[in-house]
């Protein structure tokens, strides 16, 4: 049997999703505590990896049970042993052939910047500062070009492991409320640091150090060093993942 975990998590701690040898990672986390609740070893698959410092609010990981088990009490029981900054949103029985990685058809980040030098500490957490005001127009028309399917080796992080630089963006959205900007970008799949890789650029677009005709340029499998710098991991979220319907075979049980 197939079950399906919604996750939210703070990155801060954590070497990003991925488990590793030689730092803790929100996936050993997740796995750990599943054991003690289920006593036996379990392997979770997310649907994607987030970096080191990048946040969750809808990650999705499964794994699989050869027993039913009563959603309520795995959400709860898993939460119970992890730590704060890790939690189980939600838990349902999916079918046979669900995958969170190989199902995903589109996943959707938002990146959070405030137009000041100085943030409150509960702010700068997950947001970058920013010193000046950004030019908005500029920054929805230069976001505008990245929608369709491109070539994103100029917003590539070396060491991504990837084959194909093409990826599909569905939409974007920048919008601002007061000193806050954010920045929404859906696509049915991301390089490494392909997002904060953009957002580091668009922000020299905003403040007209780089033209929008730049990014369709850029577009075209320039190499990373002709793109602006990487933001910081901070501000990025992984907000939802996308998938087709008619996966589940139960209904939904959720922590609140």
């Amino acid at each position: 049997m197939v079950y399906r975990l919604i996750l939210s998590y703070n990155g801060a701690n954590y070497a990003g999703w991925q488990r590793q040898n030689n730092a803790v990672a929100v996936q050993q986390r997740l796995e750990e505590s599943l054991e003690r609740l289920l006593v036996r070893p379990v392997r979770v698959h997310g649907a994607g990896r987030t970096d080191a410092g990048v946040h969750a609010r809808g990650q999705v990981a499964h794994f699989d049970l050869a027993d039913p088990f009563p959603l309520q009490g795995l959400i709860h029981g898993t939460n119970r042993s992890l730590p704060p900054d890790i939690r189980v949103l939600a838990a349902e029985r999916m079918c046979a052939r669900f995958h969170a990685q190989k199902s995903a058809r589109a996943k959707s980040y938002s990146y959070r910047l405030i137009e000041s030098p100085l943030l409150s500490p509960l702010d700068a957490p997950y947001a970058m500062a920013l010193p000046r005001p950004l030019d908005l127009a500029a920054l929805r028309q230069a976001s505008a070009l990245l929608v369709g399917r491109h070539d994103f080796t100029a917003f590539a992080l070396a060491g991504g492991g990837h084959r194909d630089p093409h990826r599909r963006i569905l939409a974007t959205s920048w919008n601002r409320q007061g000193s806050r900007l954010l920045f929404r970008v859906v696509g049915d799949g991301f390089l490494r640091g392909m997002v904060r890789s953009l957002v580091g650029t668009l922000i020299e677009v905003g403040q007209g150090r780089r033209t929008v005709e730049n990014i369709r340029w850029l577009l075209s499998g320039e190499p990373r060093s002709q793109a602006g710098p990487t933001a910081p991991a901070h501000g990025l979220t992984l907000e939802r993942v996308f998938y087709p319907p008619g996966l589940r075979v139960a209904r939904q049980g959720h922590a609140w």
